[in-house]
């Protein structure tokens, strides 16, 4: 065999060698990547699972405590607020529905009393509860719902530097009621009772206090900004350092 001809087999040789090395290694990178698929969708059907397990244990808590709040035992309602609290806190896309919950548990549990009767002295621990869970909220999760409180007895309620903005509290009564310091912007106060209440650097911005009693009520440095103030009497209220910019009365 001539030089030129041995030639030509060694460079076909070699050829076949690197085109073999070339399927070797893309067949282990396609294995590779074979793999690296099968784990993240090991993963991500985990995660789904997961998922799953969480949504169906938050449902579970859910049901357990909405039943728990409508229980007769003062003991069995108040666990019931507090895990609708924490499922607010755990779970963000339930909160709006628990809104609604907790402020129709308000409504019906914290009514006016008959006449003749006496009203308690001090608001009821689960009434409380309610409140101070609905404060304790982040509101960026509120989507549509809003704290409806209508017509409720919350005398002497502390909602001390709570975020309730926005709330329906028409004809509501907090005659003596702690909101210093909370935030009632966009609140519905029409007709509300809030005589002696404490509202000392309250945010009353775009408030609707038309025709509110405020009798006593301590509003120093409260923002009452844009606020609806007709039929309102401000006789005896500390107005102290009070922002009434563009307020209407």
């Amino acid at each position: 065999m001539s030089p030129a001809a041995r030639q030509a087999v060694v460079a076909a040789s070699a050829d076949r060698w690197t085109r073999i090395q070339q399927a070797a290694g893309t067949l282990a990178a396609l294995g590779t990547l074979a793999v690296i698929v099968f784990t993240w969708l090991s993963i991500q059907q985990v995660d789904n699972e997961h998922a799953l397990t969480r949504e169906g244990q938050v449902t579970d808590r859910y049901n357990a405590a909405v039943g728990n709040i409508g229980e007769d035992s003062l003991e069995v309602r108040l666990g019931g607020i507090y895990a609708l609290q924490r499922i607010m806190e755990d779970s963000p896309r339930d909160q709006p529905s628990i809104i609604n919950v907790l402020s129709t548990y308000i409504r019906n549990h914290a009514k006016k009393p008959k006449p003749g009767t006496n009203t308690p002295e001090n608001p009821t621990s689960d009434i409380q509860a309610a409140l101070t869970a609905l404060g304790s909220r982040n509101p960026s999760h509120d989507s549509t719902a809003h704290i409806d409180l209508d017509g409720a007895d919350l005398d002497d309620t502390d909602v001390n530097g709570t975020d309730l903005h926005g709330p329906d509290l028409g004809g509501v009564s907090l005659r003596g009621a702690d909101l210093d310091g909370a935030d009632l912007d966009d609140a519905d106060l029409d007709n509300a009772d809030l005589d002696n209440a404490a509202l000392r650097f309250a945010d009353l911005r775009f408030a609707d206090l038309h025709g509110a009693h405020l009798r006593g009520a301590h509003l120093s440095f409260a923002n009452v900004r844009v606020a609806d103030l007709r039929g309102v009497n401000l006789d005896g209220v500390n107005l102290r350092g009070v922002i009434l910019d563009e307020a209407r009365g």
